[in-house]
């Protein structure tokens, strides 16, 4: 199968653990942000999250620029 548009990997959705450990974020605030509109898929007991989706929601609310990439990449 061919794809027709390149895969973006920011756009495919992560468990919340990799929002957890990423952004230093709890479960709690997660929750919170759920509560306040940030999209999620939730499949059984598990959430998952878009992290174009989390970035936008967190510029939306904070009204700063968040970047999708991790420290590590910037480091390199």
């Amino acid at each position: 199968m061919i794809m027709e548009t390149p895969f973006d990997h920011h756009n495919t959705p992560l468990p919340q653990e990799y929002f957890e450990q990423k952004y230093s974020t709890s479960r709690t605030t997660i929750w919170r942000y759920r509560r306040a509109g940030l999209p999620a898929i939730v499949v059984g007991s598990k959430v998952f999250i878009r992290e174009k989706a989390f970035c936008e929601f967190l510029e939306k609310m904070n009204g700063l620029t968040v970047s999708a990439s991790s420290n590590k990449e910037k480091a390199k």
